[in-house]
């Protein structure tokens, strides 16, 4: 599929296993370039903000070749204060004959198209 084929969807959500749930979904409408980041990490999450933003998109490409959650969550060392208080972009190629469907998808999994 051409790139041009292609549109950028947006999305945020509340908790990562959301956000992993879109993922799983999206990647069988053939959506690519997954990127998921934490967002409103407070000022005191300082230089952690890279490294965790690099570990989001690491866990986002297991989750396309088949890791588990339970070692996805050990390596993140997430945690449910932490998911509590942090919401998690995502943001995704789709084709553009799936864009609907995958709107739906992000708001099945209890995301907000952005």
């Amino acid at each position: 599929m051409k790139t041009l084929d292609m549109q950028r969807l947006q999305a945020s959500f509340t908790s990562q296993d959301q956000a992993e749930e879109a993922i799983r979904k999206l990647t069988a409408l053939r959506g690519n370039r997954f990127r998921m980041a934490r967002e409103g990490a407070g000022a005191d999450f300082g230089s952690g903000v890279v490294d965790a933003n690099a570990q989001m998109n690491a866990m986002a490409n297991s989750l396309l070749y088949g890791a588990s959650e339970p070692e996805l969550g050990d390596e993140l060392g997430r945690s449910a204060v932490l998911e509590s208080e942090a919401a998690f972009s995502l943001s995704a190629d789709v084709p553009a004959s799936a864009i609907e469907q995958a709107r739906q998808v992000v708001a099945q999994a209890g995301g907000t198209v952005v």
